[in-house]
């Protein structure tokens, strides 16, 4: 059998895909193909069984020993023989495999189950590699990093299923040992970083990735942005919103991210950086990749949470450049540092940053000073155009707050106990996937325009769903199709125009 990987070429960017090559087998794995065992949970032991290979064997044997509340000792390990006994003085209980002609697959020759000594349940409690034993069969619960099984679940399945009872030490070694088995020894992770960031240029052409390190060459910053946000970027508001969110791993640190939306509403991710700390020369450093990969566009401005290391960085990187404040994030220092009128004026503050008249604004903002004086004075100080629509230098759209990094943090809560290897590719799969589902959906959609224009206009005037604009030059004719008509709806954008 020959492996080969190979590059594909998908709608949605291009993928690494592994396959394997057809060739003909040997005589030996033919005559067993139909019998090998192949995954570790296997229960039933007998002789004449015929496993893959030797590691899959010691899995199987160690799953036996917790079901069955016993120790055995390793006699013989050798790339052709694999001898178990139990740890008892004189006691019969044996199991042996050798290899089948010398392949990787391994045969059960013989397996005594009588056990002749008293060895029993207290010597698999004390037992030193009970952790190592159990973590291994818990493995598949720490798949999804969302899935919570906490060590105190591990107790209460060990002794309703297997009827072993362990000690709360124990279980927390026990998940020790599945996430390292699982995602291995956080501090290797770092390592593997420059091959994972190799793999992705050859994979994702256009994308951009950057790994800096200390003086000492240790890791200081990663940063990423795949080839999908950077192609789309023309397309989307030119609004970009940061923030950052701390790491739960071994080593802790910080995930800085930027993101967009889209013209139907969606949140869209643009980079994604890994750093020790938010402070000035990490943000700086995180603008400059994302001007290298974005470059700079018209009206183009950040929204960000009032972060000083965040002002200095835009000024330097992008100077010029508009940035305005979050207003839910000014509400709630409003809300903690004045503690008069919190009632009246929570609506009226949204409603004053919302204003699209100066009209409105004026007299809302004296409706905020009757209240109270000293809030006006704190957004005046703010400036007036870091929150306010009417007064904003560029146009923010809908983009007002941080929301939409605020709700990404949200989807990768779980993920940021993850080393730092694993983190990157939850992301860049995560992503991916939205490309892919927001793809199909597009492709699918029934109008020209996104679902969120088109519901807006349906609450706004029901009937201007079925309406269409006919160009005629440079005029456009809009005809009113009828209400009665709405199994024409799906042929609307095949209309001759």
């Amino acid at each position: 059998m020959e492996l080969t990987i190979t590059i594909e070429n998908t709608s949605a960017g291009s993928s690494g895909t592994i396959k394997l090559l057809d060739m003909s087998a040997s005589p030996v794995i033919e005559e067993y193909q139909s019998e090998i065992i192949t995954e570790g949970t296997q229960s039933v032991i007998e002789e004449g069984q015929v496993y893959q290979d030797k590691q899959t064997i010691a899995i199987v044997m160690k799953h036996y020993s917790v079901m069955h509340k016993y120790q055995f000792g390793i006699k013989r390990s050798s790339h052709r023989s694999y001898w178990l006994i139990c740890v008892g003085e004189n006691c019969n209980w044996h199991f042996k495999t050798t290899s089948i002609n010398d392949s990787a697959m391994f045969k059960v020759r013989s397996f005594n189950r009588q056990h002749t000594c008293t060895l029993m349940d207290d010597t698999f409690i004390q037992c030193k590699r009970t952790a190592v034993v159990v973590g291994s069969m818990v493995i598949p619960k720490y798949y999804d990093p969302k899935t919570v099984y906490t060590p105190k679940d591990i107790q209460t399945d060990m002794l309703s299923q297997h009827g072993v009872n362990l000690s709360y030490m124990q279980v927390w070694r026990a998940k020790e040992k599945a996430l390292q088995f699982l995602r291995g020894h956080p501090a290797d992770s770092y390592s593997k970083l420059p091959k994972y960031f190799y793999i992705l240029e050859k994979t994702y052409p256009g994308l951009v990735v950057k790994l800096k390190k200390a003086a000492d060459e240790c890791f200081l910053y990663a940063f990423v942005a795949l080839c999908t946000s950077i192609s789309g970027w023309e397309y989307y508001r030119p609004v970009v919103v940061v923030d950052g969110t701390f790491l739960k791993s071994a080593y802790r640190g910080i995930m800085l991210t930027a993101s967009t939306m889209d013209a139907a509403g969606k949140i869209l991710p643009l980079a994604y950086v890994v750093v020790d700390s938010e402070n000035d020369a990490s943000w700086k450093w995180f603008f400059e990749q994302f001007k290298q990969a974005y470059g700079e566009r018209t009206s183009m401005c950040v929204v960000l949470n009032r972060n000083e290391s965040i002002l200095k960085a835009t000024s330097i990187v992008y100077p010029g450049m508009p940035h305005y404040s979050c207003m839910w994030h000014i509400w709630t220092n409003i809300r903690a540092t004045f503690e008069k009128g919190h009632l009246q004026l929570n609506e009226l503050y949204f409603a004053t940053a919302r204003s699209y008249t100066l009209d409105e604004f004026n007299e809302r903002m004296s409706k905020i000073e009757e209240i109270d004086p000293r809030v006006k004075s704190y957004l005046y100080n703010i400036g007036y155009h870091r929150w306010s629509r009417v007064h904003a230098t560029v146009n923010t759209t809908w983009t007002m707050t941080s929301n939409i990094v605020e709700s990404l943090n949200v989807v990768i809560k779980d993920a940021r106990e993850l080393p730092i290897f694993d983190l990157l590719e939850y992301m860049r799969t995560l992503l991916e996937r939205w490309t892919n589902e927001r793809l199909l959906k597009a492709k699918g959609a029934p109008f020209l325009l996104t679902s969120m224009p088109v519901t807006s206009l349906s609450l706004i005037d029901p009937s201007s769903c079925f309406f269409v604009a006919s160009p005629i030059g440079a005029l456009h004719s809009v005809y009113d199709i009828g209400q009665y008509q709405k199994g024409l709806l799906r042929e609307l954008t095949n209309l001759p125009g």
